[in-house]
Parts: C-alpha cells; sequence; structure tokens
C-alpha cells in the first residue's frame, strides 16, 4: 500500500483521539478499526502509535504556532488531527521523511478531508515549524 493510503487511514485513527480522551479507549478504538482492515497499514499504524504516544509534545508544538487569540480546541478536528500527524512524521518518527512530502502530504489530506481554507492554514503552521524546529528553509 503507497504510503499516501497509509497516512489516510492514520489520520482517520488520529481522528479517534479528541473523542477517546482515555488511553484505553482510543488503544482499543485503533486495535479494532485496525483488525477491521484487510490492508497492510505497516507505516499506517507505527504513525497512529506514534502520534498517541508523543501527543502531549505534538500538542505544545502546536499550540505555540497558534495565533494569540487562538488555542487548539478552536482548530477544527480534520485540520488538527492532519497538523498532529504531520508534525509527528517530522520529529517523531523513526523512518524520516523529507519535509517537502510530509507538508504535501498534509494539504493534499486538507484538501480532501478538510475545509475549504485549511489547506492555506496547515501549510502555513507546517512551514513556520519547519523552519523554526527543524532549521530547514520551506
Amino acid at each position: 500500500m503507497s504510503r499516501k493510503k497509509e497516512r489516510e487511514y492514520a489520520l482517520k485513527g488520529v481522528f479517534q483521539l479528541d473523542f477517546h480522551p482515555e488511553p484505553g479507549d482510543f488503544t482499543e478504538s485503533i486495535a479494532y478499526f485496525l483488525e477491521d482492515n484487510e490492508l497492510d497499514l505497516t507505516y499506517g499504524k507505527t504513525l497512529i502509535e506514534t502520534t498517541e504516544a508523543h501527543l502531549p509534545e505534538i500538542d505544545d508544538i502546536l499550540d505555540d504556532y497558534l495565533k494569540s487569540t487562538w488555542k487548539i480546541d478552536r482548530i477544527p478536528k480534520v485540520e488538527k488531527s492532519i497538523l498532529r500527524l504531520a508534525i509527528c512524521e517530522l520529529k517523531y518518527m523513526d523512518e524520516k521523511v523529507p519535509f517537502e512530502v510530509v507538508i504535501n502530504e498534509a494539504i493534499e489530506l486538507t484538501k480532501k478531508f478538510g475545509d475549504e481554507d485549511g489547506k492555506n492554514y496547515v501549510n502555513g503552521i507546517l512551514n513556520k515549524i519547519v523552519k523554526d524546529e527543524l532549521n530547514e528553509c520551506p
């Protein structure tokens, strides 16, 4: 399965985080979600698990890049999930993916699942994170 498709499935998994605040509930939900799927989701499963494991750090990073008048709870859930996945992929995955790919995939996911204006917002935040956190030039 392509990484693009695995990211889509990972998005569906990470999207559930806001609906399962208890770790056990989320773990059970994801286990059911992954078992019910006949596809090989090796990368996607790792992405979901890594995002969950680093969720407080990811949300802190995200919060640092929001405008002062915004709080993380104001971000639409789809865009928040996409940003969480992208930050995880940029900072916490063992297998490094070029930041250009991560940002492009996040924008494509936003176009497909998010709000019409969400892609600009996602792109802007991720570019700032890459520049400041990874010392790269987007």
